[in-house]
């Protein structure tokens, strides 16, 4: 008999395939018996079915079983009104004690996330991850772009050193990618226009914050002839739009039986903030000032009532904060003509916490030369990057976005661990 998903139970004979949540015995076992699409009650008399019932008797919380039997419908069984009356049970394995409960700690669910994971409601956060990426790539393909895989191991860094992981590659010393910026910016002079990548990356980032991961999934994105960053965040806003249409008008009503809420509506445009108007803003408006060790950025308290404003004054639960100081962006951003103090470049924050950064890059190679040399690094050490920009370059930006940080704040959690699958932090390698 082939398997039925308990989502999809109509009454007649079934099988099913999940693990028991709950066991009540007492004249009559019943099990609670869950699998990725919901749960279902399973009655075995013992009376009329003593075998079955004898092996249902082996069976400890969160045993992996499969069952067949009869669905009927019955208006005294809650769940949905289903149960099964089994005929067999196959037993896959049975569970030791399990050693989480309730009032486990958020590092002992680490410890053992596998079985933290058996939840309905976390499931749903990783359903929504994969429509999340869906969409996007629907969004890039509907779009004209291509999508690139580029080197997770590498001989140059991003940021030109800092916050990589070292590694031994044969004789050579090599690093683990912290952002496939400068392969994607490849792309540009290779003539692709428009490219994108989702993938893990690596950052040596001793943060022990709700923010941050060593190991973290983002969306990449590069595309060519552009004026400004402000066409990079035309499309990216568009690709937001694109995605939380989709996923509202997919799982909207899941969302809210699990969150006791709507899932927000993108039907307004994201508001844009150059960094020294928002500094105005949040002394005049939130009485609030941006330490002056941090100045040139936003700090977290900065991020959260710029953001409030941002709700107050747009109704918007994103906004760009634009034109960062040049000094304080990476060196392939591109000078803003008017203010050359001032950059090209933009950050999107997302109910207070920052998911994207991106900008307009410099593409002509003895300007992109001088910005390494003032950074402080080596232009030998950047060699093989410069010669990207030697035999022709477009004008081109893009964007990074950090899946976990929008998760996060999408089902408003407080930690970006709550949305990864394993996390790994300066003191999580394992499981």
């Amino acid at each position: 008999m082939k398997r039925t998903y308990i989502k999809d139970l109509t009454e007649g004979e079934c099988l099913i395939k999940g693990y028991v949540e709950t066991i009540r015995d007492k004249k009559i076992m019943f099990l609670i018996i869950r699998d990725v699409t919901g749960f279902v009650q399973v009655t075995i008399e013992k009376d009329k079915c003593p075998e079955v019932y004898a092996e249902a008797k082996k069976l400890t919380p969160h045993s992996f079983v499969a069952i067949t039997g009869k669905c009927v419908y019955s208006e005294y069984v809650r769940n949905g009104g289903k149960e099964i009356y089994p005929t067999a049970i196959d037993i896959m394995s049975v569970a030791d004690l399990i050693p989480l409960n309730a009032e486990s700690g958020p590092d002992l669910r680490m410890d053992y996330r596998w079985i933290d994971l058996r939840d309905e409601k976390k499931v749903f956060i990783f359903k929504i991850q994969t429509a999340f990426e869906r969409l996007a790539v629907e969004f890039f393909n509907n779009n004209g772009f291509i999508e690139i895989h580029t080197p997770k191991i590498t001989t140059i860094s991003s940021e030109g050193g800092s916050e990589v992981f070292e590694m031994k590659y044969f004789d050579q010393k090599a690093y683990l990618t912290q952002s496939p910026q400068l392969y994607k910016q490849m792309s540009m002079m290779a003539g692709f226009d428009k490219t994108f990548e989702i993938c893990d990356l690596f950052r040596s980032n001793p943060s022990f914050t709700n923010r941050h991961a060593t190991e973290f999934t983002c969306i990449d994105v590069e595309i060519s002839f552009i004026d400004s960053h402000h066409d990079v965040m035309d499309v990216e806003e568009a690709m937001f739009k694109y995605i939380m249409k989709g996923i509202k008008q997919e799982y909207g009503e899941e969302y809210k039986k699990y969150f006791g809420k709507d899932m927000i509506e993108m039907n307004y445009d994201i508001p844009r903030i150059p960094l020294y108007e928002a500094y105005k803003i949040l002394k005049e408006e939130k009485h609030y000032e941006v330490p002056r060790a941090l100045k040139g950025d936003l700090d977290p308290d900065g991020e959260k009532l710029i953001c409030e404003y941002a709700k107050e004054k747009y109704g918007s639960d994103f906004v760009f904060i634009t034109d960062f100081p040049f000094k304080a962006r990476a060196f392939y951003t591109m000078h803003n003509e008017d203010d050359p103090e001032l950059s090209k470049s933009y950050d999107l924050l997302f109910k207070g916490l920052e998911i994207t950064s991106g900008a307009q890059r410099e593409h002509r190679y003895d300007r992109l030369k001088q910005n390494i040399t003032e950074n402080g690094i080596n232009p030998d050490d950047m060699q093989v990057y410069l010669d990207f920009f030697r035999y022709g370059a477009p004008t081109h930006g893009g964007f990074g976005l950090g899946i976990a940080r929008t998760l996060a704040k999408l089902f408003d959690l407080p930690n970006v661990k709550d949305v990864i699958f394993l996390f790994r932090g300066p003191n999580r390698l394992k499981p």
